[in-house]
């Protein structure tokens, strides 16, 4: 049996369903709207198509990344009955620093916009810590690749880990926290990072950020905190400019799944790939990455490409 079936078939993945369901039916949650995505269920679509999907050999990343994902949805049952709001000062740089100890590389905090969560998905809170982790960028310019697909799972395993120590950390301070774990994630991380100040999306639909560029992977921890120092502006927006003149990654992209102008959908939500060009060939080759890979911010300093951009 493929190690993709084995997943699906096992009780972890039944658990993962069941709770997800559970938050949905809640009344006490961030609810999908009309114009809400849905989320590409990644494993269910490998089934569909055959094939063995991720090799055997990755299990071992594998099987801990969907114990991180079911950790982040069973540890709800923690959060205290009545959560504290308002943090006290010093708390938000002892979640910093854990964060950066722990690997994370850039950090920052919005409001959840219901447009962001997916259809029949829920999260708990609509306060948000979201942060970006860097993947290895010798192992990404590999891509695709097996080596380039290990970092990328490695990186959401380790990430997820993150996210739930932190969640723990607020719950022990009194606080409601939902670890919201990089994959099969429950509202998407991209326009959360943006508004969070921590990049601009790209026209590969990735956050690029001033430290790592695209070469990131999102997740987030969403919280009773309401005083959070939420981003009022981004600085990062001529990178919009960059992109639309520069638009590699939709020459490079091997099956011309980026829309290269995204589609706008009511709620000012934006979609740059179709999916249903993008997977088939994800799925093939080792979850791809070319359009990571391929970006200049990926190879290039930010302030070089934006003192570039200012000087044209």
């Amino acid at each position: 049996m493929s190690l993709t079936k084995m997943i699906r078939k096992s009780p972890m993945f039944s658990a993962m369903d069941r709770m997800e369901d559970e938050l949905y039916a809640r009344n006490d949650v961030v609810h999908p709207v009309e114009d809400s995505p849905e989320r590409f269920e990644i494993v269910r679509e490998k089934i569909k198509r055959g094939g063995d999907g991720p090799p055997s050999r990755l299990a071992f990343i594998m099987i801990p990344t969907l114990m991180g994902i079911i950790e982040s949805l069973k540890s709800l049952e923690n959060n205290p009955e009545k959560p504290r709001t308002q943090a006290e000062k010093g708390l938000l740089d002892e979640v910093r620093s854990l964060a950066f100890n722990l690997g994370v590389s850039s950090i920052g905090y919005t409001k959840v916009s219901p447009a962001w969560v997916f259809r029949n998905k829920a999260i708990k809170y609509k306060n948000a810590i979201v942060f970006a982790m860097e993947m290895d960028k010798p192992s990404i310019d590999t891509a695709p690749s097996l080596a380039c697909m290990k970092t990328v799972m490695e990186t959401y395993r380790d990430q997820g880990r993150i996210a739930n120590k932190i969640a723990s950390l607020l719950r022990n301070r009194g606080f409601g926290a939902h670890a919201g774990h990089p994959l099969m994630g429950l509202a998407l991380y991209p326009p959360m990072a943006q508004s969070a100040g921590l990049g601009w999306i790209g026209l590969n639909g990735i956050i690029i950020t001033p430290e790592h560029g695209p070469r990131v992977r999102l997740a987030a921890v969403f919280t009773s905190i309401e005083n959070l120092p939420f981003a009022d502006e981004n600085e990062h927006g001529w990178i919009e400019g960059y992109c639309n003149s520069c638009r590699v990654c939709i020459k490079e992209c091997p099956p011309n799944a980026l829309y290269g102008e995204p589609v706008l959908h009511d709620s000012g939500r934006l979609t740059y790939v179709e999916n249903e060009l993008c997977f088939p060939y994800f799925d093939d080759y080792y979850g791809c990455s070319v359009c990571v890979k391929v970006c200049p911010f990926n190879h290039v300093a930010y302030e070089k490409l934006r003192d570039l951009r200012t000087h044209q």
